[in-house]
């Protein structure tokens, strides 16, 4: 099962076959959203069986109310995957089979390589999508047409096209629909929301937010920076079929070769072909909460200004985005928001600048400005004032208590695709070569031409947004 460039030539017909077959084979069976009663279990297929997917696995397993039934991944079983690729941290469908068959005590659950085969059963309520960032859009609004209950990792979409539907979707079907951005559901970012929300911080017209370097650059876990094809290692084989729908409707490389430097574990999010690259992986965590404490979450900025970034310096054919930022997001109200990496920033996490004292928050840590250090949430919040909203436990059993209540939970699909515009945005702006931009949030589009040109992305190998 090994394969070399060579083999990869050889297969390539079958491979863009296989693809394009089954496109036209793409038939969702519409169906209602179900709704368990509450003495019922949710059945949970899981799609994407790697880091975050195993992470989410996890909380859903630990939920006495819901039976993973199928597990799905193009990788039958890749023993080196994580952060680091010295890790040998096994992932894939099969590893995770074992994983839930161990905690039910039976082999019941399915492990599949085609998503296809869980959206349309029928037995299965919700699913986890937990793939690379070019399979989100694609399976959650198929996911949706029949009738399954969405939790689905951020970054969620590939463009901001992309959220549009996904979101008009999720509003004609009915369903329940969980973006992954979990700090939502952590106490310490929604006491600042709430702090800044009700005038705790006097006046505050400033923040800064850092943004996380990621875990996955390949200049610090040792993947080459180039586009030299390679041999499928031991550790990551997949056959014609897997290496396939892998792919999905990312544009295939010449030949339909491997290319270490993207196509290992992890390494994926630093082509545009298959991830968003750094800004939006931890965009869609920090700027999602700013706009949660704006109260922004379902509209957004009027202006992205004073972009610059290092794309020139770093991208190669293979790596198609950059390291460093620097860029202003500006609300109607006039705030503006300074947003860099986080080397630049010296933090992860948000800074609202208040002449009363600054507010830090990033994840396990709230720092408050003197007058506000007692400050007691149960206490000292009124009940005339923001009360946010509060998840009752994890972010994945918020997403099961909203699916058994018949509601939204607390990052819902309006939310997320709100949150990763501006990351969007931001991205266009490297692209393009565009340094500042004005945005209609209600309209969603921008007063620049070549922007609103990359409002979606172009999909390869018979891959359709919906069928």
């Amino acid at each position: 099962m090994g394969m070399t460039r060579r083999s990869f030539v050889q297969i390539g017909s079958l491979a863009s076959l296989f693809a394009a077959g089954g496109c036209s084979v793409f038939n969702i069976a519409k169906r209602e959203p179900r709704r368990p009663a509450a003495n019922e279990r949710l059945t949970l297929g899981v799609i994407g069986c790697g880091v975050m997917g195993s992470g989410n696995m996890g909380s859903f397993l630990a939920d006495e109310r819901v039976q993973v039934v199928a597990v799905c991944d193009p990788v039958a079983d890749c023993a080196r995957y994580g952060y680091h690729p010295v890790n040998k941290t096994h992932m894939g469908r099969l590893p995770f089979k074992q994983k839930v068959d161990s905690k039910y005590g039976t082999t019941a659950c399915r492990a599949v390589m085609d998503w296809r085969e869980v959206v349309n059963d029928p037995t299965i309520d919700a699913v986890l999508i937990s793939t690379p960032d070019h399979w989100h859009a694609i399976i959650a609004i198929a996911a949706m047409k029949a009738g399954k209950h969405v939790y689905c990792q951020k970054p969620l979409t590939m463009s901001i096209a992309e959220g549009r539907r996904m979101c008009e979707v999720a509003a004609e079907t009915g369903v329940t629909f969980q973006v992954g951005s979990q700090q939502r559901s952590a106490s310490e970012f929604r006491v600042a929301c709430e702090l800044f929300r009700n005038g705790y911080l006097g006046e505050c017209k400033e923040a800064v937010i850092g943004l996380s370097y990621p875990h996955n650059d390949s200049r610090r876990n040792g993947y080459p920076r180039d586009d030299k094809p390679g041999p499928l290692p031991d550790w990551f084989k997949l056959t014609p079929e897997e290496w396939a729908m892998w792919q999905g409707p990312g544009q295939h490389w010449p030949d339909n070769a491997f290319i270490p430097g993207i196509h290992g574990p992890m390494v994926w999010r630093w082509s545009d072909r298959t991830g968003n690259g750094a800004l939006p992986d931890w965009g869609a965590h920090h700027i999602d909460i700013l706009q949660w404490a704006l109260g922004k979450d379902t509209s957004g900025p009027v202006a992205l200004e004073n972009f610059t970034c290092d794309i020139a310096e770093t991208s190669t054919p293979v790596f198609s985005w950059f390291n460093k930022f620097k860029f202003d997001i500006v609300y109607d109200n006039g705030f503006r928001a300074h947003v860099m990496d986080s080397d630049q920033a010296g933090m992860c996490g948000i800074r609202f600048l208040s002449k009363s004292g600054n507010l830090f928050v990033g994840r396990g840590k709230l720092e408050r400005p003197a007058h506000l250090r007692k400050w007691n949430e149960k206490k000292d919040l009124k009940d005339s004032e923001v009360h946010l909203y509060k998840s009752r436990a994890s972010h994945e059993w918020d997403f099961v208590d909203a699916i058994y209540e018949g509601r939204q939970p607390c990052c819902p699909c309006e939310v997320g695709h709100r949150s990763i515009t501006v990351s969007h945005l931001a991205n266009s702006c490297a692209k393009t070569g565009v340094s500042s931009l004005k945005w209609d949030p209600v309209k969603e589009t921008s007063d620049n031409a070549a922007i609103n040109a990359r409002a979606d992305i172009v999909r390869h190998n018979g891959w359709k947004l919906e069928a």
